[in-house]
């Protein structure tokens, strides 16, 4: 879908740029085959910190003035997850044709402000002992990559770039049971952190 709205809009001055929040080259390549939409790899997160993500899948809207019009935000393709996302694809689809062709904002740059949430204390030390298992597993430490991966969850439960992210790193399913594992805990927990549901695109 993303592809074909890149298609849709290009003529208008629209390019998606693909973000893989994943450090497995070979399956980035995998799903991404046949698409002409760049792609790249953020196997340390630098993108996802930088812009504020804490959920996949998730999209940031940043105009030709390289100045980010809409933050990072729960963005679905499709809509075969919305029994558990309860978002409608078509209704951001429809907000980001609106942007691009007509220059029409959900957001104006006072709104976009306050719904950039800077990292509490917690989630800047999660990324910190993230950013050490990395560093630790290039240096082939896999005992010290776990401990501080164990820390960062411990500090980030809910974050899912985290949780999530650091399966393959375990050499876990990122789509098998210790997903499905931390998900029935999610819920169990009421859903904290993972929609934003702030900028009235998504239906509760």
């Amino acid at each position: 879908m993303w592809q074909q709205l890149n298609d849709e809009l290009s003529a208008d001055g629209f390019t998606v740029i693909a973000v893989a929040l994943d450090p497995d080259v070979a399956a980035v390549r995998e799903w991404s085959a046949g698409l002409s939409i760049p792609v790249v790899i953020d196997a340390d997160f630098t993108v996802a910190e930088a812009y504020g993500i804490v959920n996949v899948p998730a999209s940031v809207w940043i105009d030709e003035n390289d100045r980010i019009v809409r933050p990072a935000d729960t963005a679905m393709a499709d809509d075969r997850f919305r029994s558990f996302t309860n978002v409608d694809s078509s209704v951001h689809h429809d907000a980001l044709r609106a942007w691009v062709r007509d220059g029409v904002r959900d957001l104006d740059d006072n709104a976009v402000r306050t719904f950039v949430e800077p990292p509490s204390a917690e989630l800047v030390e999660a990324r910190l002992h993230r950013q050490v298992a990395l560093a630790l597993r290039d240096r082939g430490d896999d005992e010290g990559m776990i401990a501080h991966l164990d820390a960062a969850e411990a500090l980030a439960p809910w974050d899912w770039t985290i949780r999530r992210g650091n399966m393959p790193l375990r050499g876990d399913d990122p789509f098998g049971q210790p997903f499905f594992d931390f998900v029935s805990e999610f819920n169990d927990a009421g859903r904290p952190g993972y929609f934003r549901l702030r900028t009235g695109l998504a239906e509760s």
